[in-house]
């Protein structure tokens, strides 16, 4: 297991109650990119915490790393940054999750284990 795989697990675990921590249920674009995003962090994620072949698999890395990238731009292209707290979540969030995965993809290739696209 490696720190970053768990702590992106986590994030989508709070990407998947935020909706309901926040008060933003009213707003489905919100929520559905909010509970499906972390539904596929915690999954896929929680498939590198628990499995040593699958953590060497760069498109793990990748995966996560594109949810991240849409959860940047998502209160833009979903028009909701008028609800303030939903934006920074989803903002910083995302930025942490990018920034986790490409370090995890780093340490892959500083490893020697030249990252398997399969």
């Amino acid at each position: 297991m490696t720190w970053e795989n768990a702590v992106t697990a986590l994030i989508g675990v709070w990407f998947i109650m935020s909706p309901f921590a926040l008060f933003y249920t009213n707003h489905p674009p919100m929520m559905v990119t909010s509970i499906v995003g972390g539904a596929i962090l915690l999954i896929v994620a929680g498939a590198a915490v628990l499995n040593g072949n699958v953590r060497r698999r760069a498109w793990i890395y990748y995966c996560n790393g594109l949810v991240g990238i849409w959860f940047v731009i998502a209160p833009s292209a979903l028009s909701f940054a008028g609800s303030l707290g939903d934006h920074w979540t989803s903002l910083v969030g995302g930025i942490v999750v990018l920034l986790l995965n490409v370090a995890s993809l780093y340490n892959l290739a500083k490893a020697g284990a030249a990252p398997q696209a399969h």
